[in-house]
């Protein structure tokens, strides 16, 4: 091969080469923009699942209030709630 021809296969392989990080380089720009928008949701979620658990901590707290109380005070139709937390007729010793 004399150096004309070795110059135009390095200036392909170059001009390929070149090509090919362009290339690579937008993509990886997308996929940095789509870590960022996935990464932003992931953020969202995680506050909405924090607010979830405080009010099932909420209801679970009045929950266990409202059978305490009618553990003590009895149901409103005279019935009473056994030590299993059962409904029946027998009264709490």
């Amino acid at each position: 091969m004399d150096g004309g021809w070795a110059l135009i296969l390095s200036a392909a392989v170059t001009a390929v080469g070149g090509i090919l990080v362009t290339l690579i380089s937008l993509f990886r720009r997308e996929s940095r923009t789509d870590h960022d928008i996935v990464l932003s949701n992931l953020r969202i979620m995680n506050q909405g699942i924090g607010r979830v658990e405080t009010k099932i901590d909420k209801v679970d707290s009045r929950l266990t209030n409202h059978l305490i109380s009618h553990a003590i005070e009895g149901l409103d139709n005279e019935r009473r709630v056994n030590k299993n937390r059962t409904e029946g007729n027998t009264e709490i010793s």
